[in-house]
């Protein structure tokens, strides 16, 4: 089944301190630390056209990236075997090319190309609740770190919507 959609994301997302990298391989990773200041939580809502796609044992949403975003002319694809709920894939191909993989209490280390090269990124999952096919929503917290660069904490929420058709213009 194939089908449009529209998909609401909310994130918010501020910077932590220590690195995925220089935590040893099993060992979760700590509590962040105290909450940051509201000024220092970078906060994104957008609702934006999607494709619904359910084969009967997968399930992918795809969506085109915004301006808002700083990914635009990328295409992003979340997508989950029906068998196993809890591992997510998220695919960005075009300007900017990811391949994540979120799973709930573990690390993964996963890709992130640039026109130049491409980045070794750490991605640790704290939550994942994916309500997909029962009501339409999709919550994630995860911690992401380029090497190198400064950590991320993202708390991040994907609402599935129907699709309306725009009125015709008279």
């Amino acid at each position: 089944m194939l089908k449009k959609v529209r998909v609401q994301i909310t994130t918010e997302r501020y910077e932590i301190k220590g690195s995925l990298f220089d935590t040893p391989i099993g060992t979760l990773i700590p509590e962040k630390d105290p909450p940051p200041a509201e000024d220092d939580v970078e906060k994104m809502e957008m609702t934006m056209d999607a494709s619904y796609h359910d084969d009967g044992t997968r399930v992918c949403i795809r969506y085109k990236e915004s301006e808002l975003t700083g990914m635009e002319g990328s295409t992003t694809s979340v997508s989950f075997q029906k068998s196993d709920p809890g591992v997510i894939s998220m695919l960005r191909d075009g300007a900017v090319k990811t391949a994540l993989i979120f799973e709930q209490h573990q690390r993964h280390l996963c890709v992130y190309q640039t026109q130049i090269m491409p980045f070794e990124v750490g991605v640790y999952t704290k939550k994942v609740h994916n309500g997909i096919e029962k009501d339409g929503i999709l919550q994630m917290n995860y911690t992401v770190e380029i090497r190198g660069a400064q950590a991320e904490y993202t708390k991040f929420q994907m609402k599935i919507l129907p699709y309306f058709d725009k009125p015709a213009h008279v």
